[in-house]
């Protein structure tokens, strides 16, 4: 099974029964995982606060007036 992470890409296989990552592992690979996630999304989230259009900068459209 590939598992691909930001720059990080290994193949990953298993036997049936073995776990190939101590629980200590498992779970520092799972936090560094949902670090990125929220990281990915705090910079969209930033990205369309900057690039969204407020009524302030909207000239006015005359209908309605």
């Amino acid at each position: 099974m590939p598992v691909h992470i930001n720059e990080l890409t290994s193949e990953v296989a298993i036997g049936a029964g073995e776990l190939p990552l101590s629980p200590q592992q498992l779970e520092k690979l799972i936090n560094l995982v949902l670090r990125r996630i929220a990281e990915k999304d705090r910079q969209a989230r930033l990205t369309k606060e900057a690039t969204k259009l407020g009524q302030s900068v909207i000239p006015p459209s005359g209908i309605g007036s």
